[in-house]
């Protein structure tokens, strides 16, 4: 399992440099388009597989879908106004783990009528439905400076810096647990697959609701109390289901873990404003392929882990969770729009366009 989630997550990362370069010389609603029609044909990958290896250009094709990852987040930048920048990001973020939280309970029911199989057609259906959605969404057309001189972004201050080293790591930690979390309900505490989908529902409740909360406190308190806020949660939660090892308490505890992406998204809005000058989504393409290697790196390694001691996972994140806790806290102090932007000194350009001039949301 670890291999699987690492070659979609490999396939993700790959796609996210290009991604920010389209996404500074193309209309943004056009890249959300084309990326949404690339997740339809996965399910129907899906339904023709017979062996595990059968999914794989399924994963792939719906991992690489997300090249359009830093146009998404340069629309949300683009809309949401500066004061707010942290709760556009957490409501919309939330709305992926809160499809998740339907979805199971939906899938379980419909086995009892259905096959496996037919439920990728109705997967099928739904892409497609949400495709259509898009084109009535605002088109973001790209910015004059972005399409004559577009270029990849590296951090350029300790601020930026800082902030690559938390979205990776904090991918990389999460990854470690994230994919085996199910596993370890079924392995340790011999929970049933209908028990598991329903503490899946609560997790993605968890997240959605935790996307929101504290979007909205980053807004109007500290960012980086923030951020640590949700780790420190996150962290409570898989360490208690350690602890416990009770299926009664697990519902409550695993609605905690949850909060784990949350603060990665108080993260994307300060990246949306941490520099003048930068373009609309370079800056996106690099940090989130950096994140994304972490997805990769982690997955495996925490495949790895749990071959050996499926607890493992359980100390490893939220350790990693607590020291990343502290580096956000104190590396990111103050509401979302008096922290500083940094200035341009400079920037690594390939054939494409910049914006030159400062940007404020």
């Amino acid at each position: 399992m670890g291999l699987v989630f690492s070659i979609g997550f490999l396939a993700l990362a790959l796609s996210m440099i290009p991604g920010g370069l389209l996404a500074n010389k193309y209309e943004l609603k056009a890249l959300l388009i084309i990326g949404w029609a690339m997740s339809i044909p996965p399910p129907l990958l899906y339904y023709f597989a017979r062996t595990w290896t059968d999914v794989i250009p399924g994963i792939i094709l719906l991992q690489v879908s997300g090249f359009n990852v830093p146009a998404f987040n340069a629309y949300i930048a683009g809309a949401a106004e500066r004061t707010k920048s942290a709760s556009n990001f957490g409501i919309t973020w939330a709305s992926a783990p809160l499809g998740v939280v339907f979805s199971p309970l939906v899938g379980s029911a419909l086995l009892r009528w259905t096959s496996v199989q037919e439920i990728f057609l109705l997967t099928f259906a739904f892409f497609s439905i949400s495709t259509i959605v898009l084109f009535f969404i605002k088109p973001q057309p790209p910015l004059e400076n972005d399409i004559r001189s577009p270029r990849l972004e590296f951090p350029q201050s300790r601020r930026e810096a800082t902030l690559l080293l938390y979205l990776t790591g904090a991918a990389l930690a999460w990854s470690v647990a994230a994919p085996f979390i199910p596993l370890y309900f079924q392995d340790a505490l011999s929970l049933g697959p209908s028990t598991i989908l329903l503490l899946g529902a609560l997790q993605s409740l968890g997240g959605a609701v935790f996307a929101i909360l504290l979007g909205r406190r980053a807004d109007a308190k500290s960012v980086g109390g923030t951020m640590a806020l949700g780790l420190g949660l996150s962290s409570a939660g898989l360490i208690g289901v350690l602890l416990t090892r009770n299926p009664l308490l697990s519902f409550p505890i695993v609605f905690l873990i949850g909060s784990a992406r949350a603060p990665s998204f108080v993260a994307y809005s300060i990246l949306s404003t941490v520099r003048k000058g930068a373009s609309r989504a370079g800056q996106f393409g690099f940090y989130l392929t950096l994140e994304s290697m972490g997805f990769v790196i982690g997955s495996f390694l925490g495949g790895i882990l749990y071959t050996l001691n499926p607890a493992t996972m359980f100390y490893i994140t939220p350790a990693s969770f607590i020291a990343l806790a502290l580096l956000a806290g104190l590396s990111f102090r103050g509401r979302a729009e008096h922290l500083p932007s940094e200035p341009r000194k400079g920037t690594v350009t390939v054939p494409r366009s910049q914006d030159s001039k400062p940007r404020s949301l």
